[in-house]
């Protein structure tokens, strides 16, 4: 049994997790954080690091309203990273090319964005003839409309997600990896910490953010919808001009990375806590990617990989109060858990420090029910 009391106990040391200890610990509480594996070694560091808003958002909402803030987090948020750690993560505003290949009569993709532009927000169209100069002439022929929004941004997560970690380390977090967790401890009805393979770790605060294991405790007591979903990514390296801007189809995303390769994905599976790399997965993706941009035929062979995001029933994140005193969930980002990691640690940090809290009922865990609790996750991934 630990002899350590914290403030706020983290299950969980992915970009999520860490980044809320990192701010907790900013705001003067004692923090630990628990990680089964390494901190970052599951989704975190498998994403494309994509932070992209704008292109996935057909309506205004409460989930694009926390998004589009987590955004525009990111410059000062990477800028203090660089100068508590030395770490450049690489955020990049490239912008992002978003097309179609069919589009119906009399509509282009536009059409679908032009909210947006009432609400402020900066799209640009693209049309033919003008498609046609667009990634240097490298773009398909056989694109039909495109949207361009030079908003949006990427990051290294790999390399943000050490950053993170490093920041939350110096600012005082105790970060203990290979410790599972097994339960939360709850008695008379609020949560005192979590039980773990190592021990009990005690806290007046509990946070899952356990990614695609969240639901690890199995007591029956605590009942959170996440399940793994996979995703895979192959990375090219481009032979002559690289990339300059992010650009995807319905079925494939291409996102340039600063050393001239570009990242190639991804897959949405339902396979359990498996994985792999699979040539059915490799051949669809490669595939696509030429489609969209044909010089790629030349591509060469980098690197391919597999991660497991935390998927949800409806595909939005599980934040706030569980319905047990104590005990708070950051989790079920899906494929947004890089893009939301700054306004998540925000929010969450000001629920915990009793700081006027904002209302995070639209991601509640209360709005699932038992009609869920069958229900996959069988949305298509274009962007993660």
């Amino acid at each position: 049994m630990t002899a350590r009391r914290d403030d706020t106990v983290v299950v969980g040391g992915g970009l999520i997790g860490l980044a809320l200890a990192a701010e907790l610990a900013r705001r003067g509480q004692r923090v630990t954080v628990l990680e089964r594996g390494e901190p970052g070694g599951e989704a975190s560091g498998a994403a494309a690091g994509m932070l992209t808003p704008q292109a996935e958002a057909v309506a205004e909402s409460a989930f694009f309203a926390l998004s589009l803030e987590s955004r525009n987090l990111y410059p000062a948020w990477v800028q203090t990273l660089r100068e508590e750690t030395g770490l450049d993560v690489g955020y990049r505003r490239m912008g992002l090319l978003r097309c179609l290949f069919e589009t119906p009569q009399g509509e282009t993709l536009f059409d679908a964005y032009r909210w947006q532009v009432s609400a402020g927000f900066p799209v640009e169209e693209r049309a033919t003839p003008s498609l046609r100069a667009e990634l240097d002439g490298g773009l398909s022929p056989e694109v039909r409309s495109a949207v361009f929004f030079p908003e949006e941004a990427a990051v290294d997560p790999a390399v943000l997600t050490r950053a993170v970690w490093l920041s939350a380390e110096r600012r005082g977090v105790c970060v203990r990896t290979g410790v599972s967790a097994r339960a939360f401890r709850i008695e008379r009805g609020v949560c005192r910490g979590v039980e773990t393979d190592a021990g009990l770790f005690e806290a007046a605060a509990t946070v899952d953010a356990a990614g695609a294991w969240a639901a690890f405790d199995q007591s029956g007591r605590v009942a959170i919808p996440v399940q793994p979903v996979r995703g895979q990514i192959v990375q090219l390296r481009v032979v002559g001009r690289p990339l300059t801007k992010m650009v995807c189809s319905d079925d494939v995303y291409l996102v340039p990375r600063p050393d001239g390769s570009v990242l190639v994905g991804s897959t949405v599976e339902h396979v359990g806590y498996l994985k792999a790399v699979t040539a059915e997965a490799m051949e669809r993706l490669i595939g696509a990617a030429i489609r969209l941009v044909p010089a790629l035929r030349s591509a060469g062979f980098v690197s391919a990989w597999s991660g497991l995001r935390p998927g949800t029933p409806d595909g939005l994140p599980v934040l706030g109060e569980s319905g047990i005193p104590s005990l708070l969930f950051a989790a079920g980002h899906f494929r947004n858990g890089i893009l939301l990691a700054p306004v998540t640690a925000m929010v969450m940090a000001d629920l915990l420090t009793s700081r006027t809290a904002r209302d995070l009922s639209e991601f509640s865990i209360a709005r699932f029910s038992e009609a869920w609790s069958s229900t996959r996750l069988d949305q298509p991934d274009v962007f993660s």
